[in-house]
């Protein structure tokens, strides 16, 4: 079996421990080797890399999982990463799949992502796990790690692979080898998928021949899942006794590697799922398989046949999925929804049944290629050359050409590519160097699929119009692409179109024509003349998502009517209007279109954006109209809108986000409910967020104690004349932020859930404002604390709010900041990064003992006036790892001692923009200060030209091209010169992205 590489997103880390059996000593006995000290440097890096070795479907995976879940992981590790390695070691690609789930962005050239992958672990414990590993290249090894050389130590890289030598190359320091599952853990799976945790409900029989059916599974946890699976649907003797006595058993696994487990399962599938599992080996390995993709292409390949008149294709593809999945040949992936993976071994099984009709190809392997092939996926294209395409264009009955990554697809290739006339399913995502298509494209009469989705076409051919089987069309994020061919209606059997991201601008007349869609993401509608928006009548199958923008073109209530939004099974629904109009008879008019246009109850998630209306429709908000709606964004820039609609009253309803609005000035009882209160107000309700709302003043709590009884987040940002009231009984609320209020004056809700609180340029909020706990409640599990530009904050809540505290950062409180003595901050014994800024402070800490003894991270930002560090307030802190300044032109470690004035348990010194002083003091072998910090294993120093200039308040910058807004709150207004009224202004010497 060849073993390709692919592009693909990180392998699934999450789980569910409900679904395993028999690793619970296993998942110990690895987190005790990961959690004990570095055995060894046998890989010349400061970390440990341990191996879990198995054959396939074992459940290396599985236990890997396991461990990175594990909560002591998490204590123990600063950075946690999950990688799916895969069939090759694309360093690459790994590099950038790490900087992902460290939540860093990438960049093109892989030198710089290596560069920004080792300042990022410098010095930082990292737990890594790379699953499923098959390189057997020590340089290749040596290439990758090159950035984790300077990671601090205890760090280690666990690795799961089938292959011991693999291990040997890596230097591992340790080789855990996964052993079979145990016969009791063996039957307590089987039992789960065969019986449903039921075994006592059938006869004794069926568990006898059970028993002796897993025997032959050898203990591997996907042969026992998939074989119960298939079991399960025929709970008869003669059935199971005849699959414990097939001759599939007895079929040797060493040509095929296809464990006779698995290959008994595809046996006893059904033909058309035999078919429909075959075609599957045209994905490659790990690949996140998107179900209605696949359906798709089952349908452009004639595999799906509806068994009753009143299902579609769609919903037999989908019955079929749901057959395969629940036979264990699919499984859930990372990304949730409607994506799917397959384990490699079932990979495999799909590939040794399709046979040589079907290639999995990239540019090492076109030797595979034969006129026989039929279906072609092309994973990477590694050549400059068009060799592998002269090869493709001689396949001259293919049915598929589909690719799994960006490649060089020019508009030469893909006029080549159209004399492939028996093609089917033809998909060039993500080609950015296709700009347009020939007419030659007409020629493909049997096209049923086709994307293009990523590319930068800017025109289609009217000759697409010819290609009257095309079933799906793609043309996602074509972002240069203005307009459809006239006669589209032409393409009667058209059922999916992607439009989303796309930037078209009008829609081709008789798309009521297309009356086979069933999802058409995006309709725009034109002014007097051009397609009238009551064509979506005629699309009566509609279905998933519809965005229609330029909604204020409709100027007739009965068109919305006729477009017949009621009877469409649409589960998102975005209506977007443009102009700034806010005439009365505009505004009328717009009412009573919103009011006709009524969506169906299958509605989950709804965006209204930028209506001029008075008032918002009837349908919306009362309980019976919209029962699913999940998710509600009304969003705004007017002031026509006076009040809300009676949103508590949508039982559904998790998250809301308001937007704009200026015309509301009081959100009342209206906001809860509409006359009399029905039920209780927003009982499903997660997220509630008040967005830049400039005229709104009071907010008058209706309900205390009934409304919101499950919110975990609100958010109140850019609410200036807000004044006061807050709810106060919110018991699930775990995050608060409230940012611009500078006219709010109200108690915080009080939570014994609050995790993370931020407040930001509240100008009147104090510490009496704070919730407050007495010694017999339960105190809240606050990690986070924000306090930024809180003048009137004079000292930090107490009562046992900040207990469980972990990171507090303060900036721009003066008052507060002038009081530390009376913070109390040595008493926080789980507080492990601070985040100080101050324009006037001089000196910190100011006392003795005055952090917290188990603090990891200090870090000064903007502190104008700080000239030095009172290293005796430092010298308790032996968990310090981290020491930072920002924009601290003043400071510098003058008059320190050299010895044992900075925590030796410092491992990161970073001197960031605007501390002059201190990187001239701070150089390497030169500087004054440079003997003071030699100890310091990473010291990073900004580079000269990152050196901003601090201004005075209200002066502007010489240097105009240059300016740069470092604090866009207090700056009047972006643009080259920028006039601060908040104290200081940032001007950079060099270029503004170097800051």
């Amino acid at each position: 079996m060849n073993r390709r590489a692919y592009r693909r997103l990180p392998s699934t880390h999450l789980i569910d421990e409900s679904d395993i059996y028999g690793r619970d000593a296993d998942k110990e006995r690895v987190v005790e080797i990961l959690l004990l000290e570095n055995m060894g440097c046998r890989n010349q890096l400061p970390m440990d890399v341990i191996a879990v070795t198995g054959m396939g479907g074992m459940g290396k995976t599985t236990l890997a999982r396991l461990v990175y879940e594990d909560p002591r992981m998490k204590d123990h590790f600063q950075h946690k990463a999950w990688v799916c390695v895969s069939e090759e070691f694309d360093v690459d690609c790994v590099t950038k799949a790490i900087l992902q789930s460290l939540s860093c962005p990438t960049e093109q050239d892989f030198h710089s992502n290596q560069s920004k992958l080792k300042e990022t672990l410098k010095g930082k414990t990292l737990f890594l796990v790379l699953d499923d590993v098959w390189n057997e290249n020590c340089q290749i090894w040596e290439v990758f790690t090159a950035p984790l050389r300077q990671v601090a130590p205890q760090s280690k890289i666990l690795i799961t692979t089938r292959n011991k030598i693999v291990a040997e190359v890596m230097c591992c320091a340790f080789t855990y080898p996964l052993k079979p599952l145990q016969d009791g853990d063996c039957w307590n799976l089987f039992a789960k998928y065969a019986f449903n945790n039921q075994p006592d409900a059938v006869g004794p029989d069926l568990v006898r021949i059970g028993k002796e059916i897993i025997k032959k599974c050898g203990g591997l946890p996907l042969a026992i899942k998939t074989l119960g699976s298939l079991l399960h649907r025929k709970l008869s003797f003669q059935h199971w006794n005849k699959i414990l006595k097939s001759e599939l058993w007895a079929l040797s696994e060493d040509h095929s590697n296809i464990v006779p487990s698995l290959r008994l399962s595809y046996h006893y599938l059904p033909s058309n799922l035999k078919r429909c599992f075959a075609y599957c080996s045209i994905f490659p390995k790990d690949y996140d398989i998107d179900k209605n993709v696949l359906v798709q292409l089952w349908m452009a390949d004639g595999l799906v046949y509806p068994t009753q008149r009143s299902m579609s294709l769609e919903e037999t593809g989908d019955e079929i999925f749901k057959d395969l999945e629940s036979r264990s040949f699919f499984e859930p992936s990372k990304r949730g929804g409607d994506y799917f993976i397959m384990h490699d071994l079932l990979n495999d099984l799909a590939k040794s049944m399709a046979g040589e009709f079907f290639v999995c190809l990239d540019a090492a392997q076109a030797q595979d290629m034969s006129t026989k092939t039929r279906y072609l996926s092309y994973i990477r294209y590694k050549s400059d050359n068009v060799d592998i395409f002269e090869k493709v264009l001689k396949c001259h009955q293919l049915r598929s050409f589909i690719q799994f990554d960006s490649l060089s697809i020019g508009d030469d290739i893909m006029s080549r590519l159209c004399r492939l006339k028996y093609i089917r399913q033809l998909s060039l995502k993500r080609s950015q160097n296709l700009r347009s298509l020939t007419d030659g494209i007409g020629n493909l009469k049997h096209l049923h699929y086709l994307d293009l989705s990523f590319t930068s076409v800017k025109k289609l051919p009217n000759s697409i119009c010819l290609l009257i089987n095309l079933q799906t069309l793609k043309l996602r994020c074509c972002d240069d692409l203005t307009e459809l061919p006239s006669n589209l209606y032409k393409l009667i059997n058209l059922r999916h179109l992607d439009l989303e991201g796309c930037g078209i601008r009008k829609m081709p007349r008789g798309m009521g024509k297309l009356n086979q869609l069933r999802t058409m993401n995006m309709f725009v509608v034109a002014k007097k003349g051009g397609p009238n928006i009551k064509e979506l009548g005629a699309l009566t199958h509609l279905t998933g998502s519809l965005a229609i923008s330029n909604m204020e073109h409709v100027s007739d209530f009965t068109d919305m009517r006729e477009a017949n939004l009621k009877e469409k099974k649409l589960d998102k629904l975005i209506l977007s209007y443009g102009g700034d109009s806010c005439r009365r008879e505009e505004a009328q008019c717009q009412e009573h279109v919103l009011e006709a246009l009524e969506p169906n109850q299958s509605v989950e998630e709804l965006t209204i954006e930028g209506y001029r209306g008075t008032k918002f429709p009837k349908w919306l908000g009362v309980e019976h109209f919209l029962p699913k709606l999940v998710s509600l964004s009304l969003l705004s820039d007017g002031n026509c809108v006076r009040l809300l609609p009676p949103l508590g009253q949508l039982p559904s309803l998790q998250k809301l986000t308001i937007n704009g609005f200026e015309g509301i000035k009081v959100i009342g009882k209206e906001f809860y409910a509409n006359g009399s209160l029905i039920a209780q107000p927003f009982p499903s309700l997660l997220c509630l967020m008040f967005f830049d709302m400039r005229e709104w003043e009071e907010w008058h709590i209706c309900y205390e104690g009934q409304s919101f009884p499950r919110l975990e987040e609100l958010y109140i940002h850019n609410c200036p004349r807000l004044t006061k009231s807050l709810p106060q009984h919110l018991p699930c609320l775990k995050k608060l932020s409230i940012w611009g209020c500078g006219n709010l004056e109200a108690t915080l809700p009080r939570s014994s859930s609050m995790e993370k609180l931020s407040l930001e340029e509240c100008t009147k909020i104090s510490v009496k404002d704070m919730p407050t706990w007495s010694i017999s409640d339960v105190l809240p599990p606050l990690h986070h604390l924000s306090l930024w530009r809180c003048p009137a904050m004079e000292s930090l809540p107490q009562g046992g709010m900040l207990s469980s505290l972990q990171r507090l950062s303060i900036r721009g409180c003066s008052k507060l900041i002038a009081c530390g003595r009376e913070w109390g901050l040595h008493e926080l014994l789980s507080l492990k990064e601070l985040d100080i800024s101050d324009y006037v402070m001089e000196w910190f800490p100011e006392e003795e003992r005055l952090l917290p003894p188990n603090l990891q991270s200090l870090s000064f930002v903007e502190c104008l006036d700080l000239r030095r560090i009172n290293h005796r307030g430092l010298v308790h802190l032996h968990s310090l790892t981290s020491l930072s300044f920002f924009l601290c032109p003043w400071m510098s470690f003058e008059g320190m001692p050299e010895e044992e004035a900075l925590p030796p348990s410092l491992s990161d010194l970073i001197i960031g923009s605007g501390c002059p002083l201190l990187r001239e003091r701070c150089e390497k072998e030169k500087g004054p200060d440079w003997p003071k910090i030699a100890h310091i294993p990473h010291v990073l120093i900004c580079p000269k030209g990152m050196v901003p200039k601090i201004r005075a308040q209200g002066q502007s910058c010489v240097k105009n091209e240059d300016c740069v807004k470092f604090c866009p709150r207090t700056c009047d207004v972006p643009g080259s010169v920028s006039r601060c009224k908040g104290g200081f202004c940032v001007c950079c010497e060099g270029p503004p992205h170097l800051i």
